[in-house]
Formats: C-alpha cells, sequence, structure tokens
C-alpha cells in the first residue's frame, strides 16, 4: 500500500503536465479511463503499474452516474487518448474503464464502445468501488466514492469487494446549495468548493448535503461492521468535509491522497491483475 500511495502522489505532477510524463524503460502501456459526472480522466501506467502519463477534462457527459451525451463522451476520451498516444514512443492500445455500482444495465456496453471508439482495446470494465481499491489495496474497511453527481459505497473483506452500492447525491449538489446561500452562479460556486482558503466557512452551509452523503454511506455500511473508512473522489478535496463524515458515522474517515485521482488510476491497475470486471 505504501508504494500505490507513492504512484497516486505522484500523479499530482502527472495529471496535464505533458512536460513530466515519462516513458522511459516502460515495455507496455495500459491506459484507464473514467467518465465520470464532472471531468473525464485517462491515466497511463506500464507493465509494472507505475503511472507514467495522465489527461483530465471538465465534463458534463454523466448525469446521476449515466453517460447521457454519448458523441460528447466519446469526442473527449478520443481526444485524451489522442494527446497521450502522441507523446508516447510507444502504442497505447489497451485499456479499462468503470461504472458506478448498480448502473451495469446502461453502463457496461456504453464505456465499453466510447473507449473501443478511441481505439482501445478493453480489457476490463468493472466497477468504480472495485477500481478504487485497485488503487488502494484496503483488505478490510469500506470505501466512500463521492464524485460528482453520486456517493458509491464499497465494503471490502479481506481484500476482495462483497457489497457495493451508488445513489445520488455528491458534489454538484453542495455547488448547487453554494450558490443558493451565497446568490452566486453556479460555475462561482465550483470556484469557491475549490478554494482552500475558504473551506471552514462553506462547510457550514453545505452540512446539511454532508449529512445526506453521512447518512447514505451509513445505510449501505448496516450490517458489515465496518471499523474503517477510506474516502475518494473530487469532492472529498473539500478540507474537513472527511471530518464532517466520520463525526456522523462515528467511524474513522481518512481521505485517500489525491482522491480525485485514485478510482482512475485503479482502473489502469485493473488491466495488470484480476481485479473484477467483465
Amino acid at each position: 500500500m505504501p508504494e500505490l500511495n507513492r504512484h497516486i502522489a505522484q500523479l499530482r505532477g502527472l495529471v496535464n503536465q505533458p512536460a513530466n510524463w515519462d516513458f522511459f524503460g516502460a515495455r507496455d502501456l495500459y491506459c484507464g479511463v473514467d467518465v465520470g459526472t464532472a471531468t473525464v480522466v485517462a491515466v497511463v501506467v506500464d507493465e509494472q503499474g507505475r503511472p507514467r502519463a495522465a489527461r483530465l477534462e471538465e465534463a458534463q457527459v454523466v448525469k446521476s452516474g449515466l453517460v447521457v451525451n454519448y458523441v460528447g463522451a466519446l469526442e473527449i476520451v478520443r481526444r485524451l487518448v489522442t494527446d497521450l498516444r502522441e507523446a508516447s514512443p510507444l502504442p497505447i492500445v489497451k485499456g479499462a474503464t468503470s461504472y458506478p455500482p448498480d448502473t451495469e444495465s446502461g453502463n457496461i456496453n456504453t464505456t465499453r464502445y466510447i473507449l473501443e471508439g478511441a481505439n482501445l482495446q478493453v480489457l476490463k470494465v468493472l466497477d468504480e468501488p472495485s477500481a478504487a481499491n485497485a488503487a488502494l489495496g484496503i483488505v478490510d474497511g469500506a470505501i466512500g466514492d463521492v464524485g460528482g453527481g453520486t456517493t458509491g459505497v464499497a465494503v471490502i473483506k479481506k481484500g476482495k469487494v462483497v457489497y457495493s452500492g451508488d445513489e445520488a447525491t455528491g458534489g454538484l449538489h453542495l455547488s448547487l446549495v453554494l450558490a443558493g446561500g451565497y446568490g452566486i452562479s453556479l460555475d462561482e460556486a465550483e470556484r469557491l468548493k475549490a478554494d482552500k482558503k475558504r473551506s471552514q466557512d462553506i462547510l457550514p452551509v453545505v452540512r446539511p448535503v454532508l449529512d445526506k452523503i453521512s447518512s447514505i454511506i451509513d445505510r449501505h455500511i448496516q450490517g458489515h461492521a465496518v471499523k474503517d473508512l477510506w474516502m475518494v473522489g473530487g469532492t472529498c478535496e473539500l478540507e474537513g468535509m472527511c471530518q464532517v463524515l466520520g463525526d456522523n458515522l462515528e467511524l474513522p474517515a481518512q481521505v485517500a491522497e489525491y482522491p480525485q485521482i485514485v478510482t482512475p488510476y485503479g482502473i489502469a491497475l485493473s488491466c495488470l491483475n484480476g481485479h473484477g470486471g467483465k
């Protein structure tokens, strides 16, 4: 797990920073693509799981965990993968993607087709909690994945996801509350949410949403004797948020290093081993 955390930390210096992309010594490359509510992310790893490059683009092609703009999603994924290919001395032809829990019927084929439309051979399509744990390596505990539109929950026992679920409520809902509370636009609310200097000011304003996220997590871990909670997803960049969740749930809650990139990195890692998938 320390090695994985180090790699996740390294990704901060790679996302949208081509000058730092390093393919030296790699023998094979794999691309993990995460089509999310607020962003689309593509992470490239080598045959050892070392991150080599990453691209992220803001997007509005997913709603409540489902791809609602297939053409837009395909265009973005093609653009990200093209950028990565043009920088790489090796071909990038193998990849993987994911879907939120409970959206299999609507998402598995859709996300697969998006990657195939970018000329990627799809090795895995796995649920997001399994992807996150491919990056975190949790043996026993729970993962809460708070994305732009939904909160996903996974319970892990002996390194395997034994339960997962997903419900609407995520970063967009925090931004809507901020926009209403401060009388500002949604774009201004998004920027306010990302301003770490204002975190303590906005936490009381978004507390009702955090309480709802807590109730979602609590509902999905009931009966599983969870003792530790790991939080991932871009929304968890909000400082102090996980302390509120932990207090509400009366559980130790930890924020993963660079929470926004954990699931995309895990998707890429799934190409190398047997972390579930279809």
